[in-house]
């Protein structure tokens, strides 16, 4: 089976998913509106509808590639008996357990620390921490972008949204 072949599979069970979930899963199993806020089915409702356009978009990508007959480009190639020379793999697709323990350690953390410290102070030291262990040694840059980032979220989901956030508050 081809690359081609595979990945069309993946994104049309993809989007029988997104449409099973949407039609019946959601509106099925979410709560009713309490009449506060945001409505409960919102969030998945996004989320599960931002994932049906990113697979109906690969999805056409890549049915134009194969009615174009455009090859696949070696460098972009994750198996390797899609590559035109016979090489092997490339490390597109593959899963580092180091950088992926980067990503979960510091959010098993910040779930954690909003129910001691409170949402603000969590998600600024969350943001500090991930920058840092990816890298970034700007302090400076650092700082304005987990201040900033902190105070849009808390903006949305205070005032966007209408909810509470999580944890104890330092502004009420």
């Amino acid at each position: 089976m081809t690359r081609i072949k595979r990945d069309s599979i993946a994104y049309l069970v993809v989007i029988g998913f997104c449409i099973l979930m949407l039609v019946w899963g959601i509106p099925n199993y979410t709560p009713a509106y309490p009449g506060y806020g945001a409505a409960s089915y919102l969030v998945p409702n996004v989320a599960v509808g931002i994932m049906l356009f990113m697979a109906c978009l690969s999805l056409v990508f890549i049915l134009i590639a194969h009615y174009l007959k455009k090859p696949l480009p070696v460098s972009e190639s994750e198996f390797p008996e899609d590559l035109e020379d016979g090489g092997g793999f490339t490390q597109v697709g593959r899963v580092n357990v180091r950088y992926l323990l980067t990503v979960m350690f510091p959010s098993i953390l910040l779930v954690i620390a909003i129910e001691y410290v409170g949402y603000l102070i969590a998600a600024f030291a969350f943001l500090m921490l991930l920058q840092y262990l990816i890298g970034s040694r700007r302090w400076v840059q650092s700082l304005i972008l987990a201040v900033i980032l902190t105070a849009v979220l808390y903006v949305i989901m205070r005032y966007g949204f209408g909810v509470p956030v999580p944890g104890p508050q330092l502004f009420e």
